[in-house]
């Protein structure tokens, strides 16, 4: 699955960022700054299993986790007892922790951190405005924002700054919070409050500081990272813009590559402001799987002289490949090991005893929390063409999503059927386990059907004409030639209106659509959905929550049986209208997916 491979490419970042070295000395310094920083947690207190190429081979290792983060953090104090650390945002939304717990767990765990300072993400508004001003208070470090206006929420308004002022070293330094103005359109209920520009709330704020003496200025933005260096282009006076949102990995793309992770810019990157002074841009990916470190120089009138970096992957020392353990001892542990060592960045970290310790409570309520039911199927629902667990998870989309039209959902992007009877929190995790984020892309008609096209010749490819395997889909109807050329094989496709009708596809209408990361990376054969450029935003729901969600709500579920997908026999063009109607296609059942990759 793309999500759990882009996680694999985390560690390689780390080991960018601790080969950077200084670029420029044009005047001496007198004053350093170390800052750590983390971005887009996302309630990921445990390490996970990501895959790298270690020793030359593929190998899964247990990246991050609350408990090595600690450690890291604990020895890179040792050696800057004056380290600031800040969080870029997005601390919830994406585990069972936020789902079982609402998000009190997270910044328990960012306060045995020590966390010195947080901007919002939009995931923060994940569950309304309600929930915020408890999660403020319970955070030993302030909540940060320039350009969210809160005038009209009284219970977050007297809890919020536009920055913080921190003495270091004898030296002033500001840090300003700025958050993406898009999350109206990306969370389902941010409440009275208004998400103002981000640039001109900068800027204003920016020449409030610099008017008080202060030129030491970090902007802690949660914008994304193309955005951030948009930004650093138009606004001077900042000096740093740690970012999150984009889940960035930054670093040396040779030995990034080394570890089998892929880089998408330098980290830092350097961007000059308009006044031609240089803005440091870092961003430590996501899920705690990197701990940034930037160490900078100022000159005496607060210019970056220079700098360097030393984030760290923590990495446990558990690794398997094929499913089969690695020895320890054996030559290919060694390996694996010295294939760590030469990244510089990715290393063996032990877990601190104590965070470990206090998270096993929460672990165990999680475990029993999977036994729990969600609902009941009234019959087996089988995998099939128009049956099984895919259309009512497509569904889960859409209602997760209220403004989305149209859901795609790839054909292994769900791994089994349900039987008759109960169903638990452990069965939807089986069916959807992937924990795929939920993402939004505006996508012409012209694009959505090239998509299509694109997804179903892999699957041809990949299982032949007799499998019928085809992507489910939510909000749509098509029907489909698979013996005719490539790029003709749909027919005829048709998208829900707003009274429930499938009105002829558009070319040119532009059709809001949640689909996965993995689909919208590409996976699949997606490639136009992974080029599109229109609107894009992960919503940071986890689709086997929504699919959850969607069942408990209503209780009893039965097997799909509306024919969103026709397979025709001979290439016709069928009309519209008929669309949904034949009955005499599309009944064989799918096979199951033992043998698939994701």
């Amino acid at each position: 699955m793309i999500g759990k491979m882009q996680r694999s490419a985390m560690p390689v970042f780390l080991l960018l960022l601790s080969l950077l070295t200084p670029a420029c000395y044009s005047k001496s310094a007198n004053f350093n700054l170390t800052i750590a920083h983390l971005n887009d947690t996302h309630s990921h207190l445990e390490p996970a299993a990501v895959n790298l190429t270690l020793g030359g081979e593929k190998t899964t290792a247990q990246l991050g986790g609350f408990a090595r983060l600690k450690t890291a953090l604990d020895q890179m104090r040792l050696e800057e007892p004056d380290l600031l650390l800040l969080h870029a945002g997005d601390a919830v939304q994406g585990t069972l922790y936020f789902t079982r717990f609402n998000g009190t767990v997270e910044y328990d765990f960012l306060n045995l951190l020590g966390v010195d300072a947080m901007t919002f993400g939009n995931h923060e508004f994940d569950r309304g405005v309600a929930a915020i001003p408890g999660w403020i208070q319970r955070s030993r470090f302030p909540w940060l924002s320039a350009n969210i206006d809160f005038s009209l929420e009284p219970g977050i308004a007297p809890l919020v700054k536009p920055y913080l002022l921190k003495k270091i070293n004898g030296e002033q330094v500001a840090i300003i919070g700025v958050t993406t103005e898009t999350t109206p359109q990306t969370t389902i209920n941010p409440g009275k409050a208004v998400f103002k520009d981000a640039v001109s709330s900068t800027r204003r704020q920016v020449a409030s500081l610099t008017a008080q003496g202060i030129n030491k200025i970090v902007l802690l933005s949660h914008l994304g990272y193309r955005q951030d260096m948009a930004l650093a282009a138009q606004v001077s006076g900042v000096d740093v813009i740690v970012g999150g949102h984009s889940h960035t990995l930054l670093g040396d793309a040779p030995r990034l590559s080394s570890i089998g992770l892929a880089s998408d810019g330098l980290y830092p990157t350097e961007v000059l402001a308009p006044d031609g002074k240089r803005v440091l841009v870092p961003q430590a990916w996501q899920w705690g799987d990197l701990l940034g470190k930037l160490k900078i120089a100022f000159t005496p009138d607060g210019e970056v002289s220079s700098w360097t970096g030393g984030a760290v992957i923590p990495v446990g020392d558990t690794f398997t490949r094929d499913g089969v353990l690695v020895v320890p001892g054996t030559q290919p542990y060694h390996d694996i090991v010295d294939s760590l060592k030469k990244s510089t960045t990715a290393r063996i970290v032990a877990e601190n005893s104590a965070v470990a310790a206090a998270l096993l409570p929460y672990t165990a309520q999680l475990e029993r929390f999977r036994q729990e039911v969600v609902a009941s199927a009234a019959n087996d629902i089988t995998i099939g063409l128009n049956s099984g667990p895919g259309p009512l998870a497509s569904d889960s989309m859409l209602a997760a999503v209220p403004r989305a039209q149209v859901a795609l959902l790839n054909y292994g992007g769900v791994r089994k059927g349900l039987a008759a009877g109960n169903i638990t929190v452990g069965d939807v995790l089986e069916v959807m386990p992937f924990a795929n984020t939920l993402v939004l892309v505006d996508l012409t008609g012209a694009e959505l059907k090239q998509a299509l096209e694109e997804d179903i010749d892999f699957l041809i490819a990949k299982f032949g004409l007799s499998a019928n395997a085809m992507p489910y889909l939510g909000g749509a109807i098509m029907t489909v030639q698979p013996t005719a050329d490539n790029g003709s094989r749909i027919t005829a496709l048709a998208i829900k209106d707003s009274d429930g009708s499938y009105q002829p596809l558009d070319p040119g209408k532009v059709y809001r659509t949640v689909t996965n990361a993995f689909i919208a990376n590409g996976g699949d054969g997606f490639t136009a959905i992974k080029n599109a450029a229109g609107f894009r935003s992960d919503t940071g729901v986890i689709d086997s929550d929504a699919f959850r969600d969607y069942l408990k709500i209503r209780a009893t579920v039965r097997n799909p049986t509306e024919q969103r997908i026709t397979i025709l026999p001979t290439a016709a063009l069928l009309p519209v209208a008929a669309l949904g109607a034949a009955d005499g296609y599309g009944r064989d059942l799918l096979p199951q997916f033992a043998s698939m990759g994701h």
